[in-house]
Order: C-alpha cells, then sequence, then structure tokens
C-alpha cells in the first residue's frame, strides 16, 4: 500500500517541532511519583471529560464530530513493556449529543521527560506530568520513534500483553517472519483520517483503528478472505492482525498489510492520465488517455467480485436476491431521494446555493415525484432477477484503488463508510453498488478536470467534461461486463438479462447520487452541480 498523499500541514508542523496549541494554556497536568507513573489506569482516569474533549476535537480520527462530546473517561490502559515502561495502550469511552451509548477510541500513549523530548515537542499531547524525577509528557505514543520501532519489531514474533480480563494481542499472519532492518524508515502516513497508517519501511504499512467496535471488522475480514483463501492476487497482503481479548470478546485494533512503494492512489493517477485531454486546443479532437486502464479497472473490479462470491460461511456466502430484496433496495433509494429533494428546497428558500445553480436547482426540485416513479419502474423492470446478494466493498471509488509500479491496480480499504455501523457495513448487497459507486467518482474526476482546464471556452469545457465521463464509464463497463477471463461458468453474480443489469445500476447510481447531493449542500455549495448534473443523467 501507499500513503496516498502529500505531507499535509500538521504532518509538516510536527517535522518542524511546533507545539500543538492548548487554548489559553489549559493543558492538564498529572502529578505523580515518577514519570512513567502517569500511564496507569488510576492517574488517566484523573483526567475528566473537559481536558480529554479538548484533546480528541482536533484529531482527524476522532469521528465524533457531528455532534459535542458529553463525557469522556479513559476506560482502561494495558502496559506495554517496551522502553522500562514508557508505552501503554489506552482506551477513552466518549458519548456524544444524545447518544445512550458511549463510542471506544484506542490511544496508544508515551511519557517522556522533557530532557528526552528536547526541541522537537510532539504535536498530539494529552497532558503535562509533573513528578518527582523531572516534568515530562504525556502524548500518543504514534509520535515516539522507539515505540513505532517496537510495535514493528513486534509482528515478527507476536505479543500479548495486559491481564487475564483484557489483553492486546499482536498476531502475525504471515508464512515467514516479518524483519525489520534496523536502518528501515518508519514514519507516520500523511493521509489520516479516520485510522492511523505507520509505514514500515519499504515493506509493510500498519493500519491502527482508532474507533474500536466489537466484533468481525470488515477491512480485516475481507482482507483476509481474499489474500489467504480466495488468492486474490490485486489486494495487498494481509501480514497480521492487532486486537483486543477482553474474556473472550474480541475487538480488531489494528491490521497490518504488504506495502506496495512507488504506488500511488487512481484518483491521482486518473487526474494526470486525463490532463492532456483537457489541456488540448480547443479546436482539437483530443483522445482519452484514461480509457484502457479504465477497461483494466473494470476487469480487476469484476474479478474482485468474483473471488468474494466464492465464500461459504455464513457471512461470507452470496444470497439469491428475491423481488422482497429489490424492493428493500428500492425503498432505500426513495428515502435518499426524498431526503435529498426535502434539503436542496431548504438551501434554495435559504439562498445557500450559488447564483448561477438555483434554476437547476429548481428545475430539478420540480420532478421530485419523476425520480421516484424511476425507482418504481425499475423494480417492475428487474423483479426478481437480480442477480446475487454478496459482500462487496462498501466504499469503492478511485481513492481505494492504488496504481502500482508494475503498471497494474491494487485494491484496498475494505471498510465501507466508517461513519456507518459495524454490523450495516457488512451486509450483503449487490456488486453493482461498487460499479455505481466507481462510476460516479469518474464524474468527480471529470468534474476536477474540467475545473483545472481554465484556457477553454465553456461550451468547449462542458463538452470535455461530458466526453470523457461518457468514454471513461463505457471502458469500465465494457471491462466489468466481460466474462471473466471469458469464463462461461463465472458465477451469476448479475442478472441474467443485461437490462436488468442496466436498470439495478441506474438504481445504485441515482441513490449514490442523492447521496452526493446532500453532502455538498451541507458541505460544499459550490459542487452541487456534479451531482445534480448525475441526477439529471439518470432521468434519461
Amino acid at each position: 500500500m501507499t500513503e496516498r498523499g502529500r505531507e499535509d500541514h500538521d504532518v509538516e508542523q510536527r517535522r518542524r517541532g511546533a507545539p500543538e496549541a492548548h487554548a489559553n494554556g489549559m493543558m492538564p497536568a498529572l502529578h505523580v511519583p515518577r514519570l512513567t507513573d502517569a500511564l496507569a489506569p488510576n492517574e488517566l482516569a484523573k483526567l475528566g471529560t473537559d481536558e480529554l474533549v479538548r484533546f480528541l476535537e482536533p484529531r482527524r480520527w476522532f469521528g465524533a464530530k457531528a455532534g459535542t462530546p458529553s463525557a469522556a473517561r479513559v476506560r482502561d490502559a494495558l502496559p506495554l513493556p517496551w522502553e522500562g515502561g514508557r508505552f501503554a495502550i489506552a482506551r477513552l469511552e466518549v458519548t456524544t449529543g444524545n447518544a445512550t451509548e458511549p463510542k471506544l477510541y484506542q490511544l496508544p500513549l508515551c511519557v517522556r521527560s522533557t530532557e528526552e523530548i528536547g526541541d522537537a515537542p510532539p504535536r498530539s499531547t494529552l497532558a503535562r506530568v509533573v513528578a518527582d524525577e523531572g516534568e515530562g509528557l504525556l502524548f500518543d505514543a504514534v509520535e515516539d520513534g522507539a515505540f513505532l520501532r517496537a510495535l514493528a519489531d513486534a509482528f515478527a514474533h507476536g505479543g500479548s500483553f495486559g491481564d487475564k480480563d483484557s489483553r492486546w494481542i499482536i498476531e502475525p499472519l504471515s508464512a515467514a517472519s516479518l524483519v525489520i532492518p534496523p536502518s528501515a524508515e518508519l514514519r507516520v502516513g500523511s493521509a489520516e483520517q479516520s485510522n492511523t497508517s505507520l509505514v514500515i519501511g519499504d515493506q509493510a504499512i500498519l493500519k491502527l483503528f482508532r474507533k474500536l467496535e466489537p466484533g468481525e471488522h470488515p477491512d480485516v475480514e475481507l482482507t483476509r478472505f481474499l489474500t489467504l483463501d480466495a488468492r486474490f492476487a490485486h489486494t495487498p497482503a494481509l501480514l497480521g492482525v492487532v486486537r483486543f481479548d477482553d474474556a473472550g470478546r474480541s475487538t480488531v485494533a489494528g491490521m497490518l498489510q504488504e506495502f506496495l512503494p512507488k504506488s500511488t492512489d487512481a484518483w491521482a493517477y486518473a487526474l494526470a492520465k486525463g490532463r492532456p485531454y483537457f489541456q488540448a486546443a480547443g479546436e482539437s479532437n483530443p483522445t482519452n488517455n484514461f480509457a484502457a486502464d479504465a477497461e483494466r479497472l473494470g476487469a480487476v473490479t469484476r474479478a474482485m467480485h468474483e473471488a468474494l462470491a466464492t465464500g461459504r460461511d455464513a457471512a461470507l456466502a452470496p444470497e439469491p436476491v428475491d423481488r422482497t430484496v429489490v424492493e428493500r433496495w428500492a425503498s432505500r433509494a426513495k428515502a435518499w431521494v426524498r431526503d435529498g429533494f426535502v434539503l436542496l428546497e431548504k438551501q434554495l428558500r435559504a439562498r445557500a446555493l450559488p447564483k448561477e445553480r438555483a434554476p437547476e436547482a429548481e428545475a430539478l426540485v420540480r420532478r421530485g415525484d419523476y425520480y421516484l416513479a424511476i425507482v418504481d419502474e425499475i423494480v417492475n423492470t428487474v423483479r426478481g432477477d437480480a442477480g446475487l446478494a454478496m459482500r462487496i466493498h462498501g466504499d469503492y471509488h478511485l481513492g481505494q484503488v492504488l496504481r502500482t509500479a508494475r503498471d497494474d491496480f491494487m485494491i484496498i480499504d475494505f471498510e465501507g463508510e466508517p461513519a456507518r455501523p459495524l454490523a450495516e457495513r457488512r451486509e450483503k448487497a449487490s456488486p453493482l453498488r461498487d460499479v455505481a459507486g466507481m462510476l460516479r467518482s469518474f464524474a468527480y474526476a471529470a468534474a476536477t478536470l474540467g475545473m483545472e482546464a481554465k484556457a477553454l471556452d465553456v461550451g468547449t469545457r462542458e463538452l470535455r467534461i461530458g466526453r470523457w465521463e461518457r468514454d471513461t464509464r463505457d471502458a469500465f463497463l465494457r471491462g466489468y461486463l466481460r466474462d471473466p477471463d471469458g469464463d462461461r461458468s463465472a458465477s451469476r453474480i448479475l442478472p441474467s438479462d443485461t437490462a436488468h443489469t442496466r436498470a439495478l445500476l441506474r438504481l445504485f447510481e441515482t441513490e449514490k447520487a442523492f447521496y452526493e447531493l446532500m453532502y455538498e449542500l451541507n458541505n460544499r455549495p459550490d459542487w452541487t452541480w456534479i451531482p445534480m448534473r448525475g441526477i439529471a443523467k439518470s432521468s434519461q
């Protein structure tokens, strides 16, 4: 895998040694006999809601930004034996808004004296530590090089830390022991979102899950199946797992995967291949250089779905789809359509849309019933010929695919949409949901390329956006809908009638476009034209 992104501002500031600012000097202090005592559960328990929330809110991996945390506490802390006991794995319970159940977060901790830290204080500092031996800082251990090294080395033989009630377990899965050369660079990945990625030389990447949920994690579950059972060649191999064991109840805390040096994400690759098309002179007829890649990506995507369809246990085995299931899918799509139109009308009344987009939005709102009728028409067309419900990627777009140094595609990140509950992310669905997600990603790529093409007149720019998206879509679908490797015995994951396949794909694209509409209305009103255009096309 790859970091998939340039160094962001936070990483650059950390490299410069800039400390994280605590408002009005309100960094909490723990008074302890020895510095390492700050890692004891009874000491960490002294940190209250206000102190913990001030630490959590700036964190990019903290997933409770939709509401104000109302309570937070350190639930427990498991000591690690490395470096004389300077590290621990803490779990934080955080209650947000009106939620009745707290969310659980993983926080590796390190304590160091101010002399050890020197002039480059950590960015993610939880507390100041005042001990008899001097002062220090308690901070996120992923910023400590010794912690990264010890963690990486632990995957050579595994490890179990804690007591009989709670343990933090590192389990290697590769056939050969992972040996990290002393000279290997260990670093925190720059593309941090809901997790934290630790890059281990050019061999592996460890994804630490910050938000913890008991049960099977879809990213580990599907990566394990694809790489260890199905031998799917287009996903980086699973090398190890980190988990909590609480009296027999397991919670996945991280996963180690093969690292693919010199890879880039397919989003950046598609834009790079697409730019010459948009930079060509206005009177020319440029070639879409990404089309062949899109066709190959379609074939790889189909191979992924065929591999997933070979699952046999209850959680993975595909299931036939009848009309009742199709109607349930349609009901979900209708909910997105209704909610999208309600929000669009609200934003129109509030004059929250760019003026040039208002007429387009008003025309769309007037056709609300038409889009609901389209969904009903699809149900009546498909009836019970809808292929299989199976495990799918669940959040499939260009950013979830790598273009490797060997000029091929690798599919990553099977955790689904992180904001959704774990059970929902493990639900079986039509593989065409993934296809719809990728097609919508092409729409965004075309729009991005068009917005960059300032030298083109508006008419030419609009024409090229439409044609590049159309040709890329067509190429991807050629690759996807072709029988895998010409094998007529491949599992029938799709409807038997091609017209039904197209109809279902239209359903999922419509649903996805309304999902995007709501996102853009709430976050980026200037971008609402992209999903609005997709919605308009779905009626054609």
